[in-house]
């Protein structure tokens, strides 16, 4: 048994991927501990999953990230990178300290919380990277990342001013961590970092090439592994009541995410565009539900807090959203079309991906008018193409198993105490049932079997002086 330490950021979107890749490495029979930013329930959220929970304190300007709720398009993603940035030593000791506690074996770190990144480091254990999509790596047509430009033009020179303020960004990211790893007793890292995210051990994408538009991969040690959504427990409602679904309309999914969703104007103006009652509205309101539940229901609505988002994606038949990484994954997985009304960060790049991938449109969150999001929503529906191309989607990513994937690749790290390495030719997706990439110090590609992995384990438990 390995014990693995997971850190990430406190918000929900960013933590139920890694739990989904915790679960998985439970199944395998290792154990898995966080350690995340003591705010806003997180204890109780992680410990209903059924993981030990170690609580960081978090520096006093992160309090800010409140603020994003109220900050839109670029100067959002603005404000959170380096907000996210901040205070790197801090959380960084914190982690260094929970290591030696638990006694852990590698530590997994989302891309946005790089202090437990060089804590692993210090204490000489292997450090992974997981980032939910692929949208900071470049590639032929992308825009600048969070420009929220359409992939391919035309960019009508706007590219140059967000270009600006990324490397400003980039240069601002850097330097956090060139002080943090200083601090660490460590030596200056490679640079670059906010733009091609990587771990000189491992790092894990959570997305596939069947949803990305082309992008450039420069480090080895790199691997998409397809999303992850499975396995987790759930806080929603067990009791949804499937069965008001309508059977005789369209159905329409609406739901803004679990940090932009205090918006009650931007729901209301979307319940207006279906207030005919041609569709069924399922929407999931987050903190706008009180005072919508409070407004006269329009059309056919069923309101709520929150829903099952996954279990519900496969009853719809289009979904409106702000374009989150773990919607949008979890909507194209399930093979449906999207309208994305995009806040900030990653969603203005996210409502590109989506419409250059033809599963989908985007609209002005703002601007639009009720009409104009109808419309659009006709256009889900009615024209064939936008349907088949997200199943199309859907059955490549039936190929992957992302929390499968990435335990198995977690695994191994530790077990052989080497990087994973991509040799020349090898696929940039890991499938479900294809090989796994071998060891940086083995010259050929070797396929690892669950026998030679369940003597690896043996062998740890008997080091340790436990019965295997």
């Amino acid at each position: 048994m390995a014990v693995f330490l997971f850190s990430g950021q406190p918000a929900t979107g960013h933590l139920n991927p890694m739990i989904s890749i915790a679960q998985a490495l439970h199944d395998r029979g290792h154990e898995s501990v966080f350690a995340v930013p003591d705010v806003g329930g997180r204890r109780q959220f992680i410990e209903s999953q059924g993981f030990q929970f170690c609580g960081l304190r978090p520096p006093l300007a992160t309090a800010a990230l409140e603020l994003l709720n109220w900050t839109e398009g670029f100067f959002e993603t603005f404000v959170a990178v380096r907000l996210f940035f901040h205070g790197l030593t801090t959380y960084a000791r914190q982690v260094a300290k929970i290591i030696d506690e638990v006694k852990a074996d590698a530590a997994v770190a989302e891309f946005f919380f790089f202090g437990s990144c060089v804590a692993a480091e210090s204490k000489g254990i292997p450090n992974v990277i997981v980032y939910h999509a692929g949208l900071p790596y470049p590639g032929d047509g992308i825009p600048p990342f969070a420009s929220g430009l359409p992939i391919g033009g035309p960019w009508d020179g706007k590219e140059k001013r967000y270009e600006f303020w990324i490397r400003n960004l980039e240069r601002y990211v850097d330097k956090s961590i060139a002080r943090c790893r200083q601090r660490m007793g460590l030596g200056p890292g490679p640079g670059g970092y906010l733009l091609n995210p990587s771990s000189p051990w491992l790092t894990l994408v959570l997305t596939s090439e069947a949803m990305e538009a082309p992008r450039k991969v420069t480090s080895n040690k790199t691997f998409f592994v397809g999303p992850c959504f499975s396995g987790r427990g759930t806080s929603q409602p067990s009791d949804f009541p499937f069965e008001t679904l309508a059977t005789d309309k369209p159905k329409v999914y609406l739901s803004l995410g679990t940090v932009f969703n205090k918006k009650p104007e931007v729901f209301s103006k979307i319940i207006a565009a279906f207030a005919d009652g041609a569709y069924q509205l399922i929407v999931s309101a987050g903190g706008a539900f009180p005072k919508l539940k409070t407004q006269k229901p329009r059309g056919d609505l069923l309101l709520f807090p929150r829903v099952p988002q996954v279990e519900l994606l496969t009853k719809v038949d289009a979904v409106i959203s702000h374009g989150g990484n773990n919607t949008t994954n979890e909507t194209l997985a399930a093979g449906k079309p999207l309208l994305i009304m995009p806040v900030g960060g990653e969603q203005r790049d996210n409502a590109s991906r989506v419409v250059y991938l033809g599963a989908g449109l985007r609209a002005d969150l703002k601007s639009s008018t009720p009409e104009e999001i109808r419309k659009k929503v006709h256009r889900l529906l009615d024209e064939p193409s936008f349907a088949a191309r997200a199943r199309q989607i859907a059955d490549a990513l039936g190929q992957t198993n992302g929390p499968d994937v990435a335990a198995r690749l977690i695994e191994r790290v530790v077990q052989t105490g080497r990087p994973l390495v991509r040799l020349p030719g090898d696929p940039l997706t890991v499938t479900a049932k294809g090989p796994m990439p071998c060891e940086a110090t083995k010259e050929k590609k070797a396929i690892w079997s669950n026998s030679a992995l369940e003597e690896s384990h043996s062998q740890k438990l008997c080091a340790r002086g436990m019965d295997p």
